[in-house]
């Protein structure tokens, strides 16, 4: 099925400047930067992995620092960057200040919400500042809401409310930003995966997307989806919905994909990740091993957390000892861009043979 936006894959051939000097061995920047702003969130997600106590808190990352380090990230060559990790971003009392700062300095911006807080006389400013923002929606009927989400009822006739006057004010302004919803798949949610693609096309959103649940010791085995592969009648089924307006993917490459086709991670060079107190980390499956910690957003400027001594020798360590096999979950972020990578690295005999 149609993909537009390459969810399934990476887009590292649109960057090839970047590539070409990493290859050549030289320091570069990110091109892309996931994030959190916050550690607090307001629902509980059954599959979420930040929904255990341990991984949450009040600390979020002030406002003064967070707009030093989007102009930083722009002026060393970050092309984009999203706040999809660790809480709930529009906790965050200045998330919408933090966008429109990160459109101003030449980043482009995203943002994944539940969409419980959203302020509608801010959709506005919110919209014209993001390429796109996702609403993380795992069912399509409010009685299931709390089951899975956490929240109350009523809360998702809040969210579906805040979605619509969403859609209504991209079109009214006539603006590019791509509104979608994402779900994420657990047993809970299979029942919802046609009701939900029907609720996005009536929506008027751009796409829905189905994605893997990340595997986490919290899921009960119960919740987990044994053989992603055995429901793929319900995907063509949803699929079905799709106009030429309106896309409903299936992340399917990576749906109970455990093994991998590469020995080294070089992905986190390109996307590291950062917690949603500022902390910098090669990539968020070691949030919290001061092993991979290298900096703090809130303490230093990004930019010289980038060009400094400890980025390189935390990205040399990842490359060097860390077993891809072994120490890295399943539907890692980087594992696509690692595929890539590692084939430039280990190209095949007679590559003239195209």
């Amino acid at each position: 099925m149609r993909d537009p936006y390459q969810m399934n894959g990476h887009k590292l051939h649109w960057h090839l400047d970047r590539i070409h000097a990493w290859q050549k061995g030289e320091r570069i920047a990110p091109l892309y930067i996931d994030m959190g702003i916050t550690m607090s969130c307001n629902i509980n997600c059954k599959y979420c992995y930040y929904a255990v106590p341990e991984n949450q808190g009040a600390e979020r990352i002030p406002i003064d620092p967070l707009t030093r380090f989007l102009k930083d990230a722009a002026e060393i060559g970050v092309r984009a960057v999203g706040f999809l990790g660790d809480g709930e971003p529009t906790l965050h009392p200045e998330v919408y200040e933090a966008v429109t700062a990160g459109k101003q300095a030449g980043l482009d911006m995203a943002i994944a919400t539940n969409g419980v807080l959203l302020k509608p006389e801010r959709m506005a400013e919110f919209l014209e500042a993001l390429t796109w923002v996702r609403f993380t929606l795992s069912v399509a009927e409010s009685e299931r809401y709390h089951q899975v989400m956490g929240g109350r009822e009523k809360t998702f006739e809040k969210v579906i409310r805040n979605i619509r006057h969403a859609v209504e004010t991209k079109r009214r302004l006539g603006l590019a930003t791509t509104i979608g919803i994402q779900m994420v798949l657990i047993e809970e949610c299979l029942d919802q995966v046609v009701p939900l693609a029907r609720l996005g096309q009536e929506l008027g959103v751009d796409y829905v997307v189905v994605k893997q649940c990340s595997e986490k010791e919290d899921i009960a085995q119960d919740s987990r989806i044994a053989v992603y592969e055995d429901h793929e009648e319900i995907y063509r089924e949803a699929e079905a919905f799709a106009t030429d307006g309106y896309n409903v993917i299936v992340k399917r490459l990576k749906m109970g994909k455990t093994g991998r086709s590469y020995n080294c991670c070089f992905g986190t060079n390109f996307l590291p990740q950062i917690t949603g107190r500022g902390d910098v980390y090669c990539c968020g499956n070691f949030f919290g091993n001061e092993k991979f910690y290298i900096g703090s957003i809130v303490e230093q400027s990004f930019k010289d957390i980038v060009y400094g001594e400890r980025y390189r020798e935390v990205m040399e360590l990842v490359q060097s000892s860390v077993n891809v096999h072994r120490q890295c979950g399943i539907g890692c972020r980087q594992n696509e861009i690692n595929e890539f990578l590692w084939d430039l690295k280990n190209p095949p005999a007679h590559v003239n043979f195209v």
